[in-house]
């Protein structure tokens, strides 16, 4: 069921989710800048229960950034320094034969989404045959990763920049967009550069329940806070809960119980006893919990930062 609400006034946000526990997983704020990090690379070798790196076998889904290589060497190249086996599923742009999209997800200790377009990934998996081998990797225990679009994808759904032209397939296939050098997550220069798209509600595989918003302390090109827009998105849909990550955060789940990491001096949304730093000012990477509420009448969002480490 629903968790208890959290407000100032001393009511508890519910744990974690039994079944968000129950898997193995790794979900980031960010795709490239967390998924390449040693932090985040030594999180997902330890969830797959093998000593040696060398006898890990990892699969790189890069459909939601098209399956372009620039994407694909940036979030495996750490895992590539420590010997571990990367291979590679492409989908984006053709439909392998089933037998072959059930062996590589069959023969995977861990798979790593990357981030991109979440839409577009979660479309073409569901017209590829990707759904069911997923889910069965997921069940036999296999750890699922990813950041931005790559933590997205497991919910129900998430808060997504995938109307965000410079995430459009023409564009980065043409090498513009994200897909152009230098390109990050950031906002515009000055508030009249903002550019004039929107976050969207995305679906996705419905493997966690609730929501996900990957970014959470951001401001994008468009000019607006992610954590702000999702708190409205989250009031349309008063029935559900969300995980909110911060860009240099991420959660980390395993045998009924879940952590959260930080890259160290990154700038995040959580205070010291867990307040909310809006715009990321003063505080540090974290994970919130959120939920939309009546408190006296008025919707509102209640939220709760996750400690470091819990049931």
């Amino acid at each position: 069921g629903s968790p208890p609400p959290h407000s100032t006034r001393g009511r508890t946000l519910g744990a974690m989710p039994a079944v968000a526990l129950a898997l193995r997983g790794l979900f980031a704020g960010a795709g490239s800048a967390m998924m390449s990090s040693s932090l985040v690379v030594d999180a997902v070798l330890e969830l797959t229960g093998k000593a040696d790196p060398r006898d890990v076998r990892l699969l790189y889904l890069g459909t939601a950034s098209y399956d372009l290589e620039k994407f694909r060497t940036k979030q495996c190249q750490t895992f590539v320094e420590r010997g571990v086996d990367v291979r590679t599923l492409d989908v984006a742009r053709t439909t392998p034969p089933q037998a072959a999209v059930e062996e590589a997800l069959g023969a995977a200790d861990a798979v790593l989404v990357s981030g991109g377009n979440t839409l577009f990934a979660v479309e073409r998996w569901q017209r590829a045959g990707l759904v069911e081998p997923l889910r069965c990797a997921m069940e036999r225990g296999a750890v699922m990763c990813g950041g931005s679009a790559g933590a997205i994808c497991w919910f129900d759904g998430g808060h997504s920049d995938s109307a965000d032209p410079d995430w459009f397939r023409a564009a980065m296939l043409a090498g513009e967009g994200a897909a152009a050098e230098g390109y990050g997550v950031g906002p515009p220069t000055s508030p009249e550069l903002a550019k004039p798209w929107p976050y969207v509600r995305v679906g996705g595989l419905g493997y966690l329940p609730g929501l996900c918003c990957p970014h959470h302390d951001r401001t994008q090109s468009n000019g607006v806070l992610r954590a702000d827009d999702f708190d409205t998105m989250l009031l349309r849909h008063p029935t559900e809960s969300a995980l909110c990550i911060d860009h240099h955060a991420a959660l980390v789940v395993a045998d009924g119980e879940y952590r959260v990491l930080a890259l160290d001096a990154s700038p995040g949304s959580v205070l010291p006893g867990g307040a909310y730093a809006a715009g990321a000012v003063g505080g540090s990477p974290g994970v919130w919990l959120k939920r939309a509420a009546v408190v006296d009448g008025t919707p509102t969002v209640e939220r709760r930062a996750l400690s470091a480490r819990g049931p």
